[in-house]
């Protein structure tokens, strides 16, 4: 997740972006009209405002609103006694924050109490949309789920299809759960994830007390009294609409995931239930279960739930089956028997993976990690839970159908050998069953093509389990990355800024020294960013290498008056990760450079895919510079020294040509 902060509302006046960096901001439309540039400048600020919020995951800031929007006051220390409704004078100096500008307060009077500005109505999308940030607003949907910790509650609430995560910031005096499958209505801090780039990831509402949430329709006193729903029912048309409450199912269990999935069987028919829910059941275990109804790829589950035992029974026997058969859908969710042939087994870090061919479809068997003694080309009987992973509509008619299925194992017991491989091809068998040269041609290509057809399926089923369990462990290290470095170098920003407002104003050698270590701190977490980046590398996961070349390009030279083009030469080909991870840093710094530095009208860049080889070449019209000075100075240039390493790391040429008033070239070319 991003760093929780509040943003604000952009239909201001455009003209107030414009003001000189003399003229006092005196509310908060103003502030908020700032480019994130002009925010840094430390722009004068008075204003006053009313206290809304106090507190978050920004334990010294505090929110305010005036009669033109809402604002905040950063990394604040003197704002003891204050509280939500007091009038407040705030001086102080403009700041960027992560999403809109806010106040870093030099000095905060106490004006008085005044009543909190009146909530806006507001749905999800006007959320999304960023405009009321910073703003008290007011919310009415149903209490999907209640979480309580040490000093706080988290609270999910479900706006339409949508869900929005609730932060009441005073720890309970009740227990809450009462709330789940009310409907409410809830007053609050509009605020929201934000992710690096100044982007808002999901909205949120952040509450005082729980005193903010109005109960308009009761949930049930009992969870679990009424009557049980059949499985085959859910989401089935009804002329009144589909509820947006939660409802009862009754089975037996099949398999249960712990804290993530409990999968059930209702008659003839199997469910999956997502459950947070801890407590441990046993195939052939009867539960009764409470959750809210939602379409998954293919069929009904239901989310949200709490589930209780009720009974035992036998365990629960597998429907037999056969790939095609199961293609159907008939069997999503459900315990099932079939045979297939193994091609491959693909360990991952979390889980053992089963490639697997029957009926000429490749499909995967998925179980935790454990250790398989299984030879590729067994015939396996295997027992698990059948899930379809997509589901695709025919251009005519209203019949949805699935696409590909998955099995869960549930154990190395639920894989049975039946026969191992066999030593005889069927090349061979064919050669010696047939002395017809024409039937021996004609099976031989036959095989040859159903070996090429099952090796492609086979390649991009391994493919994706290889780059998925890669991506999920970069993804683990990014993140524990920035939830450990990158606070530290926040919290030390911060102490930073404190130091510098508390100096002497005379004392100049102290203040160098200050910017000294402040400047260190921004180059930290520069390399910081760019590790993240590393481990990231987002763009290329949403398509190929020209397109996040082009899409990077876009968005730096974005408002900048630069113009940007990237021309795509040849056929497109795949390449390896490394590759195409290092070129598009190599692009990244060589437009980061430009734009930064070089002054130019135009940045023109190329991507060629050329036999033996492939080649990126990026172009300016801008200032330039004597190549052969930094060339021998490269140690001095982080930039050029970035490029010439991953160049390295790929064995590619590149070369530097640039002059002064004749533009800058970068062209890096790397063979296959």
């Amino acid at each position: 997740m991003g760093s929780l902060l509040v943003a604000g509302v952009l239909g201001c006046n455009n003209a107030w972006a414009q003001l000189a960096p003399a003229v006092t901001l005196t509310n908060c439309a103003q502030l908020r009209a700032l480019t994130p540039e002009e925010a840094r400048q430390e722009r004068p600020v008075q204003l006053r405002a009313v206290v809304t919020v106090i507190g978050g995951d920004l334990s010294a800031t505090i929110f305010i609103q005036d009669e033109t929007g809402g604002s905040f006051l950063a990394g604040t220390r003197s704002g003891r006694g204050l509280e939500s409704g007091s009038h407040i004078e705030v001086t102080g100096k403009s700041y960027a924050g992560l999403f809109v500008p806010g106040v870093r307060a030099t000095e905060i009077r106490l004006l008085g109490r005044r009543e909190l500005p009146p909530p806006v109505p507001a749905n999800f999308d006007d959320l999304l949309s960023g405009r009321l940030h910073y703003q008290r607003v007011e919310v009415a949907g149903v209490m999907r789920a209640v979480t309580t910790a040490t000093n706080r509650t988290t609270l999910r609430l479900a706006l339409g299809a949508r869900k929005l995560d609730v932060q009441v910031l005073e720890p309970p005096s009740t227990e809450p759960l009462s709330l789940v499958d009310a409907r409410v209505r809830v007053t609050g801090l509009a605020a929201g994830y934000i992710n690096d780039k100044r982007q808002l990831v999901s909205p949120q509402l952040v509450l005082p007390t729980m005193a903010d949430v109005r109960v308009e329709t009761a949930a049930p006193a009992e969870t679990f009294a009424g009557p049980a729903r059949a499985v085959a029912e859910l989401l089935n048309f009804d002329p009144s609409g589909i509820s947006n409450h939660r409802v009862k199912i009754r089975g037996v269990v099949t398999h249960h995931q712990r804290e993530a999935a409990l999968f059930l069987r209702d008659a003839d028919r199997g469910v999956f239930v997502q459950t947070l829910q801890r407590e441990p059941v046993q195939p052939g275990d009867v539960v009764e279960v409470v959750g809210f109804p939602a379409m998954g790829p293919f069929s009904a589950f239901l989310e949200d739930a709490v589930f209780r035992r009720a009974g035992h029974e036998s365990d629960p026997r597998p429907v037999k089956t056969s790939v095609r058969d199961a293609l159907r859908g008939t069997n999503d969710a459900d315990l099932v028997s079939l045979e297939a042939q193994l091609l491959e087994v693909v360990q991952t870090p979390l889980e053992s993976v089963l490639v697997l061919r029957a009926d000429d479809i490749a499909f995967n068997a998925r179980l935790a990690r454990a250790p398989l003694d299984l030879a590729p080309g067994s015939r396996l009987r295997l027992t698990g839970v059948c899930r379809v992973e997509e589901s695709a509509t025919p251009g005519t008619g209203f019949r949805a159908n699935p696409r590909s299925i998955e099995l869960l194992l549930r154990s190395p017991e639920d894989i049975a050998v039946l026969a191992a491989p066999s030593p005889w091809t069927a090349e061979r068998l064919t050669a010696v069953a047939s002395g017809l040269l024409v039937l021996l041609v004609a099976a031989f290509v036959w095989a040859t093509l159903l070996r090429r057809r099952v090796a492609q399926q086979t390649e991009v089923i391994r493919q994706k389990a290889e780059r998925e369990a890669a991506l999920e462990e970069r993804h683990r290290m990014a993140r524990e990355m920035h939830d450990t470095l990158a606070q530290s170098f926040s919290g030390l920003g911060f102490q930073l800024d404190s130091l510098g407002a508390s100096l002497p104003p005379g004392d100049a050698a102290a203040r160098n020294r200050l910017d000294t270590a402040r400047q260190m701190v921004r180059h930290g977490q520069e390399e910081f960013r760019r590790s993240l980046m590393n481990l990231r590398a987002q763009e290329l996961e949403r398509g190929s290498l020209a397109d996040a070349l082009g899409e990077l390009g876009r968005q730096m030279t974005a408002g900048t008056g630069i113009a940007f083009d990237l021309q795509l030469r040849g056929t497109a080909r795949g390449l390896s990760e490394a590759v195409e991870n290092n070129l598009l840093r190599i692009g990244q710094e060589c437009v980061t450079n430009a734009v930064r530095h070089a002054k130019p009208g135009r940045i023109d860049a190329e991507l060629s895919f050329e036999p033996g080889q492939v080649r990126l070449r990026v172009k300016d019209d801008g200032i330039g510079f004597d190549a052969g000075k930094s060339e021998r100075e490269s140690n001095g240039h982080f930039g050029w020294r970035g490029i010439r390493e991953r160049a390295e790391q790929i064995k590619a040429d590149v070369k530097l040509v640039s002059q002064p008033g004749g533009g800058t070239e970068v062209v890096v070319t790397v063979r296959n």
